[in-house]
């Protein structure tokens, strides 16, 4: 088994099927554009993300049928934004994958009831834990895309496929370990672009690094806060998986998260933000996620509770952060 279906067309999506066809396993590709899958197929590059990428296209069946690509292979990869995951399930028939392996590449809240990606895909399709795994960073696709050095985690608990997949993914360039805290790390996952708004609005208000470095400590205590009440167990908070994971989304201009909050922080209107971004910021849709999740928890997280008034009550951005000023330490 030598053969996987990626199902997704952004930048994240391209990085890893990079790094699959490199490794020699063969690459279903479903894109929801005709135009896309051509482009790929005749000349190995994503017109739409990481148009400067050469592809392995000789390892690449790329197409716009969904069902085909599904069918094609007995592990799905499934890369793309937790708000339209609703709609692809929905076209999906439950028969193709219950029997399948499934590994999600998600980093968002799914649905009306906040599910976590993994458990979203485990209800509609039925699948089991022994069936399912997730990718977790800290990995930005343009640094995977020109080789630069990543680690990457795959959790799950069928430590048989994990090993498996392990050398679909381990390269010069790419160093992977494994946990089995699939929740874990999907909420820390969630919460870490919620974290890189915040960060892109102080930037865009040009507060310093000092005051950001101020936002880092916070955020890491909210993230243990967070953790702790869901009853999350983990035995090492400070490793990549977790507050790796955190700091690149707070401190690289390579977060489309960061980014976004610039934008806000600069004045721009949320929907000025997106369409200026021009991609998902995945952080918007797990804000809001997440702020119904730590009501039920009774929890009160300073640095969400900004992010969340400044993108769903349209409160000034200045204002929040003078606000934040006193709540943090």
């Amino acid at each position: 088994m030598n053969e996987i279906s990626v199902i997704g067309g952004g930048s994240w999506a391209t990085a890893l099927v990079k790094i699959l066809t490199e490794n020699n396993i063969s690459v279903n590709w479903y894109l929801r554009r005709a135009e896309q899958a051509f482009a790929i197929t005749t000349d190995g590059v994503n017109p739409d993300y990481l148009s400067f990428l050469k592809l392995e296209n000789t390892r690449i069946y790329a197409s716009h049928d969904l069902d085909e690509v599904i069918d094609r292979s007995d592990v799905l990869l499934f890369v793309v934004p937790s708000a339209y995951l609703p709609l692809l399930c929905s076209l999906i028939d439950k028969e193709k994958v219950s029997d399948k392996f499934v590994i999600s590449s998600i980093k968002g809240m799914v649905g009306e009831s906040n599910m976590l990606p993994s458990s979203y895909l485990a209800s509609c399709f039925d699948l089991t834990p022994f069936q399912q795994c997730i990718i977790a960073g800290p990995c930005h696709a343009e640094e995977i895309a020109r080789n630069k050095k990543t680690y990457m985690t795959l959790c799950g608990t069928n430590e048989g496929f994990i090993e498996q997949i392990s050398n679909w993914f381990n390269s010069g360039y790419i160093q992977v370990n494994a946990s089995k805290d699939m929740v874990g790390v999907e909420y820390a996952a969630i919460y870490k672009n919620v974290v890189g708004i915040a960060c892109g609005m102080a930037e865009g208000l040009h507060y310093g690094d000092n005051f950001i470095a101020v936002l880092m400590a916070n955020a890491i205590h909210e993230l243990n806060l967070l953790l702790d009440a869901l009853g999350v167990r983990f035995s090492r908070l400070g490793i990549s998986t977790y507050l790796g994971d955190l700091l690149v989304t707070g401190y690289s201009p390579h977060s489309r998260n960061r980014t976004f909050g610039k934008y806000l922080g600069r004045g721009y209107s949320v929907v000025e933000a997106h369409e200026m971004l021009g991609m998902v910021a995945e952080g918007y849709f797990a804000t809001k996620g997440l702020k119904d999740t730590v009501l039920k928890l009774h929890l009160d997280l300073p640095l969400l509770n900004t992010a969340y008034r400044v993108l769903y009550n349209r409160m000034s951005a200045i204002d929040e952060f003078k606000l934040l000023e006193r709540n943090i330490k």
